[in-house]
């Protein structure tokens, strides 16, 4: 039940921001004596109250003014750009063209002064780009204008669309729900206990901190892999011969999966990381590894070993935000495996979805509900003086020449 209420919430989380709108974000230069900020960073005409634009000085750059006589808050339009707000210093108050209500004050010290407009309900109006500016005088009194920089208050968007690891049909779903309105999706938040019909009969993944390599398809629609940033390692292979050509991967993995920059190659890795836990029970036993996850053990069962990579070493230049490598150059990946059982009698782990395990002990782990097929991903390693190592626990891997080869299964 623990478990069913969690999903509940997350889904009451997800019916409530169906329009989510994506983040303000510059489109141009944001080095500029004033700034233009939006609060909530993230609008949406289902959870949000009210947004306001401000208009302030930037104090990280340097200003020529040092009075000013007034501030301005626009709106592009097809037109041009269309005042919203604005506040002069022989008027009292400021004064505002649309549905907003402003605030303002630009006398005294010029790093206190601020326009403000308001919306207290969010409709079309209050999306669009947006900038301000300000005239005054430097200390010689001349006429100086200083703006800021443009931001884009989007209109809103699915936030299904940027939900990460879901399959096509998952996402397809989902996406339904963005056309309801705020009456039907009221009514499903009244009957969401409703739920758990669906609850019953899904199975989450163990216990444990631990990762997946991702496929193609993504990761695993669970709550486990839910609301973590992107995971990869671009691995910077050899890059200085010409007669070695041996990155090559399966058709399971993306297109992107090899890339090039110049003469430089990449081998592109994402994961699937567990950091956060929903599940106490236990992985079944049989054979099979995983990617241990850093500063912590792996799960119950396993035993952890590692793999040395060597790297290209002319002009590294290789990128990642993991939690399965210990360095971006020359890493050693952490695995978790274990051999509790024959590899031909059927385990159980969720089948909503596809996901790949590393083969180990030489045939890949049955599992109940899925086929299987053997993948791989071979990696073209540093040629000269190449130091590719296995450590202890380890999956099945080749290792001919400068070359290192895992070995994987793809459950669907």
């Amino acid at each position: 039940m623990i478990r069913h209420r969690l999903f509940v919430s997350f889904l009451i989380f997800l019916v409530s921001h169906l329009c989510l709108a994506l983040p303000v974000q510059d489109v141009s230069h944001s080095e500029m004596p004033f700034r233009l900020t939006v609060t909530p960073e993230f609008v949406s005409r289902h959870t949000t109250n009210n947004m306001t634009l401000r208009c302030e000085r930037n104090l990280s750059v340097q200003t020529k003014m040092v009075e000013i006589s007034r501030i301005r808050i626009l709106k592009q339009s097809a037109s041009g750009w269309d005042l919203i707000a604005e506040k002069r210093d022989n008027v009292d108050f400021p004064t505002v063209t649309r549905a907003a209500v402003a605030s303002a004050n630009i006398s005294g010290d010029i790093t206190n002064v601020f326009l403000q407009a308001t919306w207290d309900n969010i409709e079309n109006d209050s999306f669009g780009v947006f900038t301000c500016y300000a005239m005054g005088f430097d200390v010689k009194a001349y006429p100086v204008t200083e703006s800021s920089a443009e931001i884009d208050v989007h209109e809103t968007q699915s936030l299904v669309a940027h939900a990460g690891g879901l399959s096509n049909a998952t996402h397809s779903k989902l996406e339904d729900l963005v056309k309801w309105n705020s009456a039907e999706i009221s009514e499903l938040k009244r009957n969401l206990n409703r739920v758990n019909i669906f609850l019953d009969s899904l199975t989450q993944w163990p216990g444990g901190y631990y990762a997946l390599l991702q496929p193609k398809t993504g990761c695993p629609v669970d709550l486990a892999f839910f609301g973590g940033t992107h995971k990869f390692h671009k691995i910077h292979t050899e890059s200085q011969s010409s007669s070695d050509k041996s990155d090559i991967y399966s058709s399971v993995f993306s297109s992107k999966t090899l890339s090039s920059q110049g003469n430089n190659n990449f081998f592109n890795l994402e994961f699937c990381e567990v950091t956060r836990q929903f599940n106490k029970s236990n992985w079944p036993q049989g054979s099979f590894c995983i990617h241990k996850v850093h500063h912590y053990s792996c799960p119950s069962g396993f035993t952890d070993g590692r793999v040395y990579i060597d790297t290209e070493n002319i002009d590294f230049s290789g990128d990642a935000r993991n939690n399965v490598a210990d360095t971006v150059h020359d890493p050693y990946f952490y695995f978790c495996c274990q051999d509790g059982g024959p590899a031909s009698e059927p385990i159980q782990l969720p089948t909503s979805s596809p996901f790949l395990l590393y083969r180990y002990g030489g045939e890949c782990q049955s599992i109940q509900g899925m086929s299987v097929s053997e993948e791989f991903i071979q990696i073209n390693t540093e040629l000269y003086r190449n130091d590719d190592s296995v450590y202890v626990t380890h999956p099945d891997v080749d290792r001919p020449g400068s070359v290192i080869k895992f070995h994987l299964c793809y459950y669907k």
